[in-house]
């Protein structure tokens, strides 16, 4: 409920405009044309309310079917829907009072205010006081979850006391639900694997198999009015979702979109014609027409929303965003993706490697991702770090405190901004690849999906969900792109002056575009006069290498300074002759101890001489063949390893 106070303008005219104006279009033509005195008037009355309305859980569903939920699109939908859902369900509870004798309506009323007062006065309360008594970065226990999955059965009973359906007191108890973890999560994952994957399939089934068609074609003469009636209320809800983003000057492929999406029926509305039916509300006929109805638009809106709205190219930009390409004293913009605590110092290492001054700044952009559990849509928290004081107690405060505290410790060196993003995991990379595309940062900082163990290198934890987000967002990215391995290794330069050792940064260089970006970053940390850089140049005898003369002309530009000794004593180059790809591997392997940390282009898919053979050995095509390699489990080092993507989406 808290998200109605966050909703914009333009989500509130289309919200109450998508609920209202087919409402008053149904009733001023069932006024016009139907006759009063007929016995079912209520019943087509009802028919043309229950068309008016449009489904928050439809429209959510649809949305996470299309994987567009946290695009700009998706998000005015789900705020949209929201806003008409409510307002449906409030125009929807008085209509249910007027068949009521008068002191039964009082009756129910105040029935019904009294239920509202104790779910929001002492169930909530009780929930979170459950919160409390949880332990934190525990699970839920299960007592927990049964005593609030029986207050849930108690809410729909009781709603039937006061003439309501059992859908009224279930949907007013879940909206006093605490969103997210520990709570709204916990329920999620306890109970969705169940229903909807097992019994709302069934429930579909069987309710369309209880529906008699040959009813509605055996009365079809007769029921002109219901399908005036309907087809009114479609075109008049259509076109009123479709107006105000016109006005507010959206594009006409989207505005059109997104009337198609707020114009989707699906299984709530398909429940609510069951239930009618089932009372004895609804005909046959009439059940069979609303069936084919929510039958034809589930059906249809996809395939037509997926027609109007390509998001294919809509994190393309036509500027060279690359390390490459940035003057070399100009600031470096990066955004930097967390998922754990544990996750903070390696990013803030490798941050501070890139050895940021007043002169050749580093602007940080971090953003912190949470998973989509337990909540009704997606969140995007921009946090001013100026004007809020983090407290302890949100979940990203440990992200807010280490980026500020880095900032505040390299005042005009560092500049940093912090955004939380709570989204689907699959649909995570569209909040990375939008923040970049709008802080016009240069390289995206990922870690990777593997933890290693600090003490003796063994394998801690592996999230294929940060596996398959990074997979996306190298596809997606408006920029370049680097997948941080941290095997726990010596952290950054300015740690190794305690211990008189000078931080070592390898690269190994074959050639082609992320070879050079490669090259461009440790370039840039370079001017760290405490870090020293090895260029390891992997060549061949007759110099024919796998890209064409042309890429092998900027390689050659790209490697003059290092070749000439131009960037100072703490730079070096030589050059490694290998004839295959196990000659490669086992220098690699041999020389990766030496450095602290290892920065290689991904070369998706490239193979060249110096790599034959290993390609099909890959089993992280994400990290390329040298990536994959450094990342194996059975190499013995602490080193960590920094796989490098140059812009590829422009």
């Amino acid at each position: 409920m808290g998200m109605l106070w966050k909703i914009g303008k333009k989500s509130w005219a289309i919200g109450v405009a998508a609920s209202l104006v087919p409402l008053m279009v149904g009733g001023a033509a069932l006024f016009a044309l139907a006759d009063f005195r007929r016995p079912d008037t209520k019943e087509i009355m009802l028919l043309t309310a229950i068309q008016s309305i449009t489904v928050f859980p439809v429209v959510s569903c649809l949305l996470n079917d299309l994987k567009i939920q946290n695009s700009e699109l998706g998000r005015l939908a789900l705020s949209s829907s929201l806003v008409s859902n409510l307002l449906g369900l409030v125009l929807l509870f008085f209509p249910s009072l007027t068949r009521m004798k008068k002191e039964d309506a009082f009756k129910n009323v105040a029935m019904a205010a009294g239920f509202l007062l104790v779910i929001i006065f002492v169930v909530r309360p009780a929930m979170l006081w459950i919160i409390r008594q949880n332990p934190e970065g525990r699970p839920m226990r299960d007592g927990y979850l049964r005593a609030i999955l029986a207050m849930l059965l108690l809410s729909s009973l009781a709603s039937r006391y006061f003439g309501q359906s059992v859908l009224f007191g279930s949907i007013c108890f879940g909206l006093v639900v605490p969103d997210g973890p520990p709570l709204g999560s916990a329920i999620v994952n306890k109970l969705d694997c169940f229903f909807v994957g097992l019994i709302l399939p069934i429930y579909v089934t069987v309710t369309a198999a209880k529906v008699d068609l040959t009813a509605l074609t055996g009365s079809f003469q007769d029921m002109k009015l219901e399908l005036i009636l309907v087809s009114l209320v479609f075109v008049s809800k259509f076109a009123a979702c479709l107006v105000p983003p016109l006005i507010c000057e959206m594009p006409v492929k989207d505005s059109l979109a997104l009337a198609l999406i707020l114009c989707c029926k699906g299984v709530v509305e398909l429940g609510i014609y069951r239930f009618l039916h089932e009372m004895e509300v609804l005909n046959e006929g009439r059940m069979g027409l609303a069936l084919m109805a929510v039958l034809a638009l589930a059906s249809l809106m996809p395939i037509l929303v997926k027609l109007l709205f390509n998001h294919s190219r809509k994190y393309a930009g036509y500027q060279k965003r690359n390390v490459v390409h940035l003057k070399p004293d100009s600031e470096l913009p990066v955004l930097a993706c967390i998922h754990r605590a544990d996750q903070i110092n390696p990013i803030l290492d490798l941050v501070d490697a890139f050895y940021p001054t007043p002169e050749g700044p580093v602007g940080v952009y971090a953003l912190h991702l949470i998973k989509l559990v337990g909540r009704a849509m997606p969140v995007f928290i921009t946090h001013q770090l100026q004007k809020t004081v983090a407290d302890g107690t949100s979940y990203s405060d440990q992200v807010i405190l280490a980026f500020a505290h880095y900032a505040r410790s390299n005042p005009g060196a560092v500049r940093a901004s912090i955004f939380t993003a709570v989204s689907p995991p699959k649909l995570m990379y569209e909040d990375i690849c939008q923040t970049a595309l709008d802080n016009l940062t240069i390289l995206i900082l990922l870690p990777f999906h593997k933890r290693w163990s600090s003490i003796d290198g063994s394998v801690v934890s592996e999230d294929n969900h940060i596996r398959s987000l990074n997979c996306s967002v190298l596809q997606w990215a408006p920029c370049s792109v680097g997948i941080l391995i941290d095997r726990g290794g010596r952290p950054n330069a300015a740690a190794s002056t305690a211990t008189d050792e000078p931080f070592h940064v390898g690269v190994f260089f074959l050639g082609g575009n992320d070879d050079r970006e490669a090259l461009a970053i440790a370039r840039r940390m370079a001017r760290d006069p405490e870090l020293c850089l090895s260029v390891v140049h992997l060549g061949v005898d007759d110099e024919e290498g796998c890209v064409v003369s042309w890429d092998k002309m900027i390689d050659g530009e790209a490697l003059k300074v290092f070749k000439e000794g131009l960037l100072g004593k703490n730079v070096e180059y030589w050059k490694e002759i290998v004839e295959d790809g196990p000659t490669t591997a086992r220098l690699v392997r041999s020389m990766v101890q030496q450095f602290d940390l290892v920065i290689v282009g991904r070369r998706h898919e490239l193979e060249c001489p110096q790599t034959a053979g290993l390609l099909a050995w890959t089993e992280l095509p994400e990290l390329g063949i040298l990536g994959d390699l450094l990342a194996s489990n059975d190499l013995d080092t602490s080193s960590s390893v920094l796989v490098v993507q140059q812009q590829q989406r422009h």
